[in-house]
């Protein structure tokens, strides 16, 4: 997948330090100067009286619905729902795969889901990342456009099956030769998704229909507290 190019992060730091430090220059010089305190108030009959036994939320928000402080440790739920195949072994997921599994006689197959915002560089630019990966020509637009289409998660997503020598990320002095991708891109308005599968070209196809399987049981997390079909 394709991420979106970087901000300019460098200046804006640049600025928050130059504030961050003005204002501490700033703190430092009011503490060399001491003021005589002149004037003072009477407490007024209307406020609240003092409390002691309660906490510091409550003390400044004590008309306000209080609400249960959320546990930092407390394990987080998926947001998806999935059913592995059988035979497949999953693996820790990260921020860039939703779900990773593996599967072969050595795991030497791998399938992954992953999910970028917005359109994520563009259809165009990620099914050619792929071919390329698999040292294939890039597709044209209208070849593109002739795709097959698979239905996921209720939406039509781009489906492509290449064979080649596969290139993968960190892999690009030694391609394995004999290698198949099977892959979906959904573009939805918020989000894209990918699926991809590699593997040698004959343990892929052996896989191909636990590969649709998998895409098909894919689906959001309706309401919490449902247990992961994985």
């Amino acid at each position: 997948m394709i991420a979106p190019a970087p901000r300019p992060v460098t200046a804006l730091l640049r600025v928050s330090s130059f504030v961050f430090l003005f204002f501490i220059l700033s703190s430092c010089n009011r503490l060399e100067v001491s003021e005589a305190i002149t004037e003072s108030r009477d407490i007024s009959t209307h406020a609240s009286p003092a409390r002691v036994d309660i906490s510091s939320a409550a003390r400044f928000y004590d008309n306000a619905a209080q609400e249960p402080a959320e546990d930092p440790d407390a394990p987080r739920e998926h947001p998806l729902l999935w059913v592995t195949p059988a035979g497949w072994s999953e693996k820790p997921v990260s921020q860039m795969r939703l779900i990773d599994l593996s599967f072969g006689p050595a795991q030497e197959g791998e399938c992954y889901l992953a999910a970028l915002p917005g359109p994520a560089g563009g259809l165009s630019a990620n099914l050619n990342r792929w071919r390329a990966q698999m040292s294939l020509p890039p597709l044209s637009d209208a070849e593109i456009e002739s795709l097959q289409r698979k239905n996921f998660l209720g939406g039509p997503a781009h489906f492509i099956s290449v064979e080649g020598d596969f290139k993968g990320m960190g892999d690009e002095a030694s391609a394995k030769k004999g290698y198949k991708l099977l892959g979906l891109i959904h573009q939805a308005s918020e989000l894209t998704l990918f699926i991809k599968m590699t593997g040698p070209k004959e343990l892929v196809e052996q896989n191909s229909a636990a590969f649709d399987a998998f895409c098909q049981s894919v689906q959001f997390r309706k309401k919490a507290g449902a247990i992961p079909q994985h």
